[in-house]
């Protein structure tokens, strides 16, 4: 036998083409309704940060405001909540996978939903939020 290793995939590779291959199956559901609040929320702050959206954090770092919202860390999840004019959603919107207490008010100027996961879905809905309503700006 020889002594060079065999090619195999690493550990890496095979959780992105999993997630790549899997992603339909979140329509499905299959999601816990707790998350953890904090490193979604820290998630969340870097996701902003290189979104260009300025924000403020409250003294003990678990509330940050936003011009057009805000987030906080929750216990079962982060908690964010948007305000502007026709906001882009439906109701489905924040009631998916991944989300939990979604609510989206009738005349579409506020949602609030807490994200007890942060994935593909949850960027989606973030970088839709905030293209949409830093264009408003």
């Amino acid at each position: 036998m020889s002594d060079t290793p065999t090619k195999s995939r690493d550990l890496d590779h095979l959780m992105e083409q999993n997630s790549t291959e899997l992603d339909f199956l979140s329509a499905y559901g299959g999601s816990s309704s707790e998350g953890d609040g904090s490193a979604i929320f820290a998630a969340l702050r870097r996701f902003l940060k290189a979104g260009g959206v300025s924000y403020s954090l409250n003294k003990k770092e678990t509330t940050l405001s936003f011009a057009f919202g805000k987030a906080s860390i929750e216990e079962n999840g982060c908690l964010i909540s948007f305000k502007g004019k026709n906001l882009p959603l439906v109701t489905s919107d924040v009631q998916q996978a991944g989300f939990a207490q979604g609510t989206l008010t009738q005349k579409r100027t506020s949602c609030k939903v807490t994200m007890v996961e942060w994935g593909l879905e949850q960027r989606r809905f973030i970088e839709r939020l905030v293209e949409y309503l830093n264009h408003d700006e």
